[in-house]
């Protein structure tokens, strides 16, 4: 397993004085980490409700932050974290003062900028209503929340697509008073603004934008080009007024409530509201029509069957699509010819990044009923395995891949998820053809008897039989507070896609050798480089920050 991991440490980077209690402790934490940060996605499962998924990835994110909170920054940056991890992760840095250790304040405050710049927008403001909720309001928190909104090139689309969520992230960095000020005075031309409102607006807002080529004109008035005249309009907007509102998409939204045909640069959704409000007598696939041009590639896969039963043509390039999700909705939709092809090509581009290749390997595949899912992501774990399927047959010459119910596939094939867990008998059949290596792509909960697997791996091995049995698995079990091994002599790996096979290596890399893991931890997320990338960015800043600063103190 140690040589599927590339380890790329920097110089000043080597040494992490790890004590021996971390060298005992950090292995068993970042394992339980990393199960759940790998597969857990804060929804239910076939065998554990969303409560105690839940209680069960607070407590990996707890237990590893406690251990060694560089570690655990260091982990939330991996790729293949769940978005749901990240947003863990942030709450936790957030609330939390932690002094010491590798890392410095500043570069944890990166960090978590970084985490929040990767989610998507739904998620980041989902992630800002939840720091609302739980009341983290300190100055972390509200810079975070300003610099991020502020500063997005996508403001606008946001202000009509998520305007109650912006209007709460931005109610929770100012506060009930200042934000009903700020609408007031937005109201007025920045001409005829007062010194009081002119510094009211620099302090809560033109401080947070990022210098933009701007003419700084004197120590209390910054000029106000066209970037900050469009976050202007788009806070007002989002605040409630929508009076001389002149950006196209503002605008749209003001004036679709009376012409429907202006809704037409709207999204979808923000349309239909529309819809269901002034214009009850148009349909719903009269706005699918209308506004398909503004659906995201998200939305374009998932609406197919809305459209089609509206027989609005949307279409969808399969190739912007990971594996995973090409599969289920294929399970949904249907194998097309597209489809296949797509999963094809991207399962060789996936194996083509695996420092490994294979004469023969064997696949083993848990098809059981409880491979469907939870009803919230029903077919994720089966598409799962049936995406690394194709991965690992593309690495290899030769394959064979069975079904724990004995059926024979080839890549690319779907399989309806039914009846108990018996893998033993596969396995077997697998040694058999005496492949480079086995894997099993599971859930880890067997019942057809239990604790089989387990026995054919202890009597294989006492036979002298020593190919590689490697265990892949997508679902977080709540109980187990990480993936479910099949049997104690394998390292169960866990997996959400097949690009994040490398979690699962890094797993067992850090349980065999724990120096040697955290160094590639800290060498795959490339700390260094973006602290100082950061740094150099602060210093491009400090000019604009400088004169903003004294704006606020005015």
């Amino acid at each position: 397993m140690h040589d599927l991991i590339t380890t790329a440490t920097t110089n000043d980077m080597v040494t992490f004085g790890l004590t021996e209690s971390k060298r005992e402790l950090i292995p068993l934490a970042f394992a339980s980490f990393l199960d759940s940060a790998a597969t857990a996605t804060g929804r239910g499962t076939f065998y554990n409700s969303r409560e105690e998924q839940t209680a069960a990835v607070e407590a990996a994110h707890r237990d590893l932050m406690e251990v060694d909170c560089d570690v655990y920054v260091a982990a939330l940056l991996m790729p293949g974290v769940t978005d749901y991890s990240r947003q863990i992760g942030v709450r936790r840095l957030l609330q939390t003062n932690t002094e010491g250790g590798l890392l410095s304040a500043q570069t944890r405050s990166i960090v978590v900028q970084r985490l929040v710049q990767e989610l998507p927008t739904q998620r980041m403001l989902k992630l800002f209503g939840t720091l609302r909720r739980e009341r983290i309001n300190n100055a972390r928190t509200r810079r975070l929340i300003l610099g991020t909104l502020l500063n997005a090139d996508s403001l606008e689309f946001w202000a009509v697509k998520y305007r109650t969520k912006l209007r709460v992230a931005f109610t929770h960095a100012w506060g009930r008073r200042v934000a009903s000020i700020l609408r007031c005075v937005l109201a007025k031309p920045a001409g005829d603004r007062t010194e009081s409102e002119s510094q009211i607006v620099c302090k809560n807002l033109t401080r947070w934008i990022a210098r933009n080529d701007r003419v700084i004109q004197s120590q209390t008035t910054v000029s106000v080009d066209a970037t900050h005249e469009r976050v202007e309009q788009c806070v007002r907007f989002i605040l409630g007024d929508e009076s001389n509102v002149t950006l196209e998409r503002l605008a749209a939204y003001r004036d679709a409530k009376a012409d429907f045909a202006r809704g037409s640069v709207l999204p979808t959704e923000t349309m239909e509201g529309l819809r269901s409000r002034f214009h009850r007598e148009r349909s719903s696939a009269d706005v699918l029509a209308l506004t398909k041009s503004q659906l995201t590639s998200g939305q374009k896969i998932a609406v197919q069957r809305k459209a089609s039963a509206a027989g609005v043509d949307v279409k969808f390039d399969p190739a912007r699509y990971d594996a995973v999700r090409l599969y289920v909705y294929a399970f949904e939709m249907g194998m097309t010819d597209a489809i296949r092809h797509a999963l094809i090509d991207k399962a060789k581009r996936a194996a083509a990044q695996l420092p490994v290749r294979f004469d023969r390997v064997g696949v083993l595949i848990d098809s059981s009923l409880s491979m469907v899912g939870h009803d919230t992501q029903a077919r994720r774990p089966i598409a799962t395995a049936l995406a690394l399927r194709d991965m690992l047959v593309a690495t290899a010459e030769e394959s064979s891949v069975l079904t724990s119910d004995g059926t024979t596939m080839g890549v690319c094939e779907l399989v309806q998820p039914s009846g108990d867990t018996s893998l033993a008998g596969g396995l077997v059949r697998l040694l058999k053809e005496k492949p480079d290596a086995v894997f099993v792509l599971t859930d880890g909960y067997e019942n057809a008897p239990a604790g089989r697997f387990a026995d054919v791996v202890a009597a294989v091995r006492r036979m002298g039989v020593k190919i590689p049995i490697h265990q892949f698995t997508p679902v977080f079990a709540a109980e187990s507070r990480g993936v479910r091994k099949l049997s104690d002599a394998l390292v169960a790996m866990p997996v959400n896609n097949p690009e994040s096979i490398g979690l699962g290596l890094l797993k067992a890399l850090m349980e065999a050798d724990v120096d040697r893991g955290v160094a590639a931890l800290f060498g795959m997320t490339k700390l260094r480089q973006l602290s100082l990338t950061a740094a150099r960015n602060q210093r491009d800043l400090r000019p604009v920050l400088e004169v903003n600063d004294g704006i606020s103190k005015a």
